[in-house]
């Protein structure tokens, strides 16, 4: 059997005829109630796919004897203070949801998870995100809402192939230079900030479709957010805006954006 669905069935604990299954594929038991899942866990070595999210989960056993794995669901476990040992030798991992735990960190060790494409660390008490975030040449989607960022690395310039930046939610005055290296980027979200400006690296993101600045302290849009070739979306709702951004308004509206003011 390749594949074992417990999902919302009530379980306190993963039946242990589960573990008897070494060519196991995808093993879900999410939206549970399972407050450990067994060490046994390690000898499912041919797992793609592992669903735990929305339980009661405080640990998870070492996850390095999974190399093949692709999927990693943990987020809604509240009291998963650190993300599982053996993490950054997941090299084939594309997704990793890791929402709404208990998180106030990330291991520097994600940065060596190469094939990832999608990384959610939504809804945690993060204040930083480590440098070797950068390192994540694959990425194209990164969600970091609702946390206590004040800043972002520079090495998020590296992330050369990122489609997606969601850092709504967090305390950002500012972002780095290195945001304008995302040459691939087509929606930034910055709502629910501390922006008083609109960051100069924005105006170098060529392909960037959907800028969303809402409930920042922003007074004025610059000129060159008129001119920027691919934008077909702009939201500054909330914003403090002068008279003087007006005139930007209407050019982005002339060339067929939509905005929202």
């Amino acid at each position: 059997m390749g594949e074992v669905r417990l999902r919302g069935a009530g379980l306190t604990a993963v039946p242990a005829w589960v573990w008897d299954r070494p060519g196991l594929r995808c093993l879900d038991v999410g939206a549970n109630a399972l407050t450990e899942v067994s060490g046994r866990l390690v000898e499912l070595t041919a797992l793609a796919e592992l669903y735990v999210d929305g339980n009661r989960l405080g640990a998870l056993p070492p996850v390095a004897s999974m190399p093949g794995l692709r999927v990693l669901d943990l987020s809604g476990n509240e009291d998963l203070a650190v993300l599982p040992e053996g993490l950054g030798a997941l090299r084939r991992l594309r997704y990793l949801y890791a929402a709404d735990l208990g998180l106030s960190s990330v291991p520097e060790e994600v940065g060596a998870l190469a094939d990832l494409v999608y990384l959610n660390v939504n809804d945690n008490g993060l204040t930083v995100l480590p440098p070797a975030v950068g390192a994540l040449g694959s990425l194209r989607e990164l969600r970091a809402m609702r946390n206590a960022l004040t800043a972002l690395p520079a090495e998020i310039g590296g992330l050369a192939g990122l489609r997606e930046l969601h850092v709504e939610g967090n305390l950002l005055a500012g972002v780095p230079e290195a945001v304008g290296q995302l040459v691939e980027l087509r929606v930034l979200n910055l709502r629910r900030n501390r922006l008083t400006a609109v960051p100069e690296a924005a105006g170098r993101l060529r392909s960037l479709r959907h800028l969303d600045l809402r409930a920042n302290g922003v007074r004025t849009l610059p000129g060159w957010l008129g001119e920027m070739p691919a934008l077909d979306k702009l939201d500054v709702r909330w914003n403090p805006l002068g008279a003087g951004s007006g005139e930007v308004i209407g050019a982005l509206e002339g060339r067929g954006c939509v905005v929202y003011a």
